[in-house]
């Protein structure tokens, strides 16, 4: 008797990289420089697979497509980026700098995944608690930036996912132009 078993080969993993770029005239510096610390995140938010929310309670990870580099540490490193650009900071540094800035932006990713609640209306949504702070003064904020995909292939969240940043981003810098803290 020959048994003989059927093999799949699985598809390829791929993966993407979160990347924004920042239009528009620099700010004049209203702040000294500032520290951007590395987001935190708590499960399922930490991991690099795609997250799709299929319904309230029901959250699928996708093993075959996510990202490059854990969520958080993207989303730092465009955030420093991002706020360097802008010129609303005098300096702008990494995590760990031996420099000591007044000024220090750390935050949580509260949410991070691709809506398929909808199937006629997918969409990415990214929600990040910021905290700004110096010695004097702090103030906290949560900012969500959804947008809407035209499908929920992996290469079409991706994207969906570089426009929702750029938008968060945006209403990150625009917070902080219009904050009482300077």
């Amino acid at each position: 008797m020959l048994i003989t078993a059927c093999s799949s080969t699985p598809p390829a993993r791929q993966d993407y990289l979160l990347q924004t770029q920042r239009s528009g005239t620099s700010q004049s510096a209203q702040f000294g420089a500032l520290q951007v610390n590395e987001l935190r995140s708590t499960a399922p938010y930490r991991d690099m697979a795609f997250l799709y929310k299929e319904s309230e309670q029901r959250f699928v990870a996708d093993p075959y497509h996510g990202f490059l580099a854990t969520p958080t540490v993207q989303i730092t490193q465009q955030t420093r980026q991002w706020l360097a650009q802008s010129g609303l900071f005098s300096q702008v540094y990494p995590t760990g700098s031996s420099l000591i800035a007044p000024w220090q932006l750390e935050g949580e990713l509260l949410a991070m995944y691709i809506d398929v609640s909808d199937v006629h209306h997918p969409k990415v949504l990214i929600r990040v608690q910021f905290l700004l702070s110096n010695h004097a003064k702090s103030e906290s904020f949560t900012l969500t930036a959804e947008q809407v995909i035209a499908d929920a292939q992996p290469e079409t969240a991706a994207k969906g996912y570089q426009q929702a940043l750029a938008s968060l981003l945006n209403q990150l810098e625009q917070h902080l132009i219009s904050s009482n803290l300077n």
